[in-house]
């Protein structure tokens, strides 16, 4: 999935516009509320909450439904995220099995293949993998024939290209 690296750097640059823009506002407002505070100051006539209430309600309000936003774009972003971990995991369950699968095959054009092999690989296999990977009995019995017929240099490396394609 070569999307995967490219959607990783746009998510990394979205986030860190949101960040700036959080820490850009948060600077403006602390700045303003400075300025409203000098304001009030100098202006002894009004109280000071006369002049700021509508002024504060509409800024809490825009910043409530920013907020809002932000926690909304950030579910979408941690779903993506999710969403990525369940393909990688996927992806790697996929790989583990292939590479089993070729071991296997492997061995069977050997004809070293024993049923009480240890193989890190085949062990982790689930068990429909392996009935899957045994079958019938055909592709032992193949694999048997395909060893004793073939030559060593070119026999074995066609039949295991063959069960390869079979495999998959």
């Amino acid at each position: 999935m070569p999307a995967d690296t490219t959607d990783f750097a746009t998510l990394a640059a979205r986030l860190d516009a949101v960040e700036r823009t959080l820490t850009d506002e948060a600077r403006a407002d602390v700045q303003s509320n400075a300025d409203v505070q000098s304001n009030a100051d100098s202006e002894t006539a009004t109280p000071p909450s006369a002049q700021t209430d509508p002024e504060l309600e509409r800024r809490v309000e825009s910043l409530e439904r920013r907020v809002g936003e932000l926690e909304g774009e950030l579910d979408a972003v941690r779903g993506l995220i999710g969403g990525v971990e369940a393909v990688n995991d996927s992806v790697e369950r996929r790989a583990n099995l292939a590479l089993a699968a070729v071991e296997r095959l492997a061995t069977e054009s050997e004809g070293r293949l024993d049923d009480d092999a240890d193989g890190l690989v085949v062990e982790r296999l689930p068990a429909e993998v392996e009935a899957v990977l045994d079958g019938d009995g055909e592709r032992a019995e193949s694999a048997a024939m395909d060893a004793s017929e073939g030559d060593a240099d070119t026999g074995t490396d066609d039949s295991l290209a063959a069960r390869l394609r079979e495999a998959f």
